[in-house]
C-alpha cells in the first residue's frame, strides 16, 4: 500500500468526527478503490471491526461485506461494493420523502455534531425552500459541528455557529431540531452525539419538535448501552490536583424525548 492509500485508510478509521453512516460510505469507495486486491480487503476488515466495530452500521456493512468474499465469484465483490454506493442515494432520498412533509414549512432549524443523513437532508430541504436557516452548535470536544457548517454553507444555505451551550438561547427561535443517530435501540431509544439529550429536552420544553434521521441498518437489538470515556486531553490538556476530566461522546436519548425518527 503506497503511503497516499495509507493515510487515506487512517483517515477514515481513526476520524472522531464523521458520523457512522458517512465513515462506511467512504470505507466502501474506498475499497472499491483496491477492490482487485482480496487479500488487503481481508486485512481492511479485520482492522476496521477492531476501529469501528462498535458502530452497529459498520459492524453489519463489514459482515455482509465479508459474505462476499467467502464467494466464488471475484464480481460478487465488485457489484456489492457498487450496490452499496447505489443504495445509500437511494436511501438518502427515501428518508427526505418520509421526513418533508414534517419540514416543509420549516424555515430554521437546528441540529449538532455532523452527521451525513443530516447532511443530505438539508441539503435537499434547502433545494425546495432557498429561505432555510440552519443554527449548528459545535459539538465539544472535536468540533465536527464546524464540518457540517462549512458543508451547507458551501452548498449556499445561511448557517450561524453557535457554541452547545448556547442552545437554551436558539431552540426558542427555531421551528425544529433534526439530529442523526449513531444507534436506534431495541426499545426505540436513540444514541447520539452528547448534546442530543439536552436539545432533546429543550425541545420538549419549547414545544418544539425533534426529528431524528436515519438508516435502517442503524436499527439495534442491543437493549442496553454503555457509555465509554475518551481521551481526556480533547477536553484539557493539563493535569491540576484534585480535578478529575471526562470526555464521553455518546449518550443515550429516551424515546419519550423524541418527535419521530424518520428511516427509509
Amino acid at each position: 500500500m503506497n503511503r497516499k492509500k495509507s493515510h487515506q485508510l487512517n483517515h477514515i478509521l481513526n476520524n472522531k468526527t464523521l458520523g457512522s453512516s458517512e465513515l462506511v460510505r467512504q470505507l466502501n469507495g474506498y475499497l472499491f478503490s483496491i477492490r482487485n486486491n482480496k487479500t488487503e480487503i481481508i486485512k481492511i476488515i479485520r482492522l476496521a471491526k477492531s476501529k469501528l466495530g462498535h458502530f452497529e452500521v459498520v459492524n453489519s456493512y463489514l459482515n455482509e461485506l465479508n459474505s462476499c468474499l467467502n464467494g466464488k465469484s471475484k464480481s460478487e465483490l465488485v457489484d456489492f461494493l457498487k450496490r452499496f454506493s447505489s443504495k445509500e442515494n437511494k436511501k438518502l432520498e427515501a428518508i427526505f420523502d418520509r421526513v418533508h412533509p414534517k419540514l416543509k414549512k420549516v424555515k430554521r432549524v437546528i441540529t449538532l455534531s455532523r452527521s451525513g443523513t443530516v447532511l443530505g437532508i438539508l441539503k435537499l430541504l434547502h433545494q425546495k425552500n432557498k429561505n432555510l436557516r440552519v443554527v449548528v452548535c459545535e459539538s465539544r470536544p472535536k468540533q465536527e459541528g464546524r464540518l457540517i457548517a462549512k458543508e451547507l454553507a458551501a452548498n449556499g444555505i445561511k448557517v450561524e455557529l453557535i457554541t452547545d451551550a448556547m442552545m437554551a438561547l436558539y431552540v426558542p427561535k427555531i421551528d425544529a431540531a433534526i439530529i442523526g443517530a449513531d444507534i436506534v435501540l431495541k426499545n426505540g431509544n436513540v444514541i447520539n452525539k452528547v448534546g442530543s439529550k439536552a436539545l432533546a429536552l429543550l425541545c420538549k420544553e419549547y414545544n418544539k419538535p425533534i426529528y431524528v434521521v436515519t438508516s435502517l441498518s442503524k436499527l439495534s437489538k442491543k437493549k442496553v448501552f454503555k457509555s465509554k470515556k475518551e481521551s481526556l486531553q480533547e477536553v484539557w490538556d493539563s493535569k491540576v490536583k484534585k480535578i478529575s476530566v471526562s470526555n464521553i461522546y455518546f449518550e443515550e436519548i429516551e424515546k419519550k424525548f423524541v418527535t419521530k425518527i424518520f428511516t427509509e
